[in-house]
């Protein structure tokens, strides 16, 4: 716990105290007294500046810890704040931090700070040598076409999408909004076969969303992706946006995935926050992202054939068969899809999917999200 400033517990509850029934009676919480973290699969993580810190991560804790507690929330645990000066050994240092948690089955939760810190998150899978999806949900890509600049909130994509070796198998946006965003960079990215979602077509069905963030290793929130009206307190706050409502069930669909490994929920600005409605807003995401992960289901076509039903679906027109599988037990659907064309008959991957493909591929449609993934294998 070194790493870590204990949790200031007077600060956070204040003069009201905590009522029995919350998060806050539950916690194992790093008040300076040893922690232990055996049984605790949830930490959270808080991310304090060096310098001028402003308090972000503890706002969000005067909520977070007055949520409602549930049957799991012995599993969670609060290591602290993380002091972070926003230099290369920092990242390097909770990188290194994140992985020695995520190697003991833990995953971390981390509060706040500017969103370039998903790079550290990158870093703990380069250090244990695992390929890794990253999700974002942002307003903008943050990637940009210039080399040699200095890392910042707009442009860490660039550090990640460019490190040498790379552990990035893909990458994938929700959210992004046109009028932010180059065109070059959208065809940049697209050439690469990575995933983006503009904010229209995700609220036109966030169900559809699901079969890519449980394929999802780690996710990184940009708060400023929530509309101002419900998040006004946000590095860059925009009248267009994810509804709360729906920033919370994108937030429980990625815990769901039984891949997830580390989240982040960044750029929330308290001296912006009208009585605190940004930093309410983010517990409410996490306590929704805890809950999919307590209530995950792991299960793979791989591994527990009699739980699935089979379906092979023929595309005479372009001489394809796609083979799909449907769980018994919770109605998810997984595909195969060929690491190599030239040998259709031989390796085969298989992805997360929805309803929506397998029905496209008995209209003899070739489904997007298997067109994708085929041409990325190639």
């Amino acid at each position: 716990m070194d790493f870590f400033k204990p949790v200031d517990i007077d600060l956070i509850q204040g003069d009201a105290g905590f009522d029995e029934a919350t998060w806050a009676q539950a916690l194992a919480i790093n008040t300076s007294d040893a922690l232990d973290l055996s049984d605790r699969k949830i930490v959270l993580i808080g991310i304090e500046r060096s310098e001028n810190d402003d308090g972000a991560a503890n706002e969000i804790r005067k909520y977070l810890y007055r949520l409602g507690r549930p049957e799991y929330a012995e599993k969670i645990a609060d290591l602290g704040n993380f002091k972070f000066g926003y230099q290369e050994k920092d990242y390097e240092t909770l990188g290194f931090v994140l992985s020695e948690l995520i190697g003991n089955n833990h995953l971390p939760v981390i509060l706040n700070g500017s969103q370039e810190i998903t790079w550290a998150q990158y870093l703990s899978f380069c250090y244990m040598k695992d390929y890794v999806n990253l999700v974002s949900f942002d307003p903008r890509l943050d990637f940009n076409m210039h080399e040699n600049k200095k890392m910042e909130p707009d442009n860490f994509l660039q550090k990640i999408f460019m490190a040498e070796p790379s552990y990035l198998f893909g990458y994938a946006n929700i959210g992004f909004q046109s009028h932010f965003t180059s065109q070059a960079v959208i065809d940049f990215l697209e050439n690469l076969y990575f995933d983006l979602h503009r904010l229209g077509d995700v609220r036109a069905d966030i169900s559809n969303l699901e079969p890519l963030l449980r394929s999802s290793h780690f996710a990184s929130w940009d708060i400023s992706s929530v509309r101002q009206s419900d998040a006004p307190g946000t590095l860059s706050p925009s009248p267009n946006g994810f509804y709360s409502e729906e920033a919370c069930l994108l937030a429980r669909y990625s815990g769901l995935g039984s891949n997830m490994r580390s989240i982040g929920f960044y750029n929330y600005v308290p001296a912006k926050d009208k009585d605190g409605q940004t930093a309410h807003l983010t517990a409410q995401m996490i306590w929704y992202f805890v809950d999919g992960v307590m209530n995950q289901y792991p299960e793979s076509p791989m591994e527990n054939k009699e739980d699935f039903t089979k379906f092979i679906t023929a595309l005479e027109d372009n001489h394809y068969q796609i083979v799909f599988y449907k769980s018994k037990r919770t109605d998810r659907w997984w595909m195969e899809v060929p690491i190599n064309e030239k040998e259709f008959s031989g390796t085969r991957h298989i992805m997360p999917c929805s309803y929506n493909d397998y029905l496209a591929a008995t209209r003899d449609e070739i489904p997007e999200r298997w067109l994708n993934a085929l041409k990325k294998f190639t």
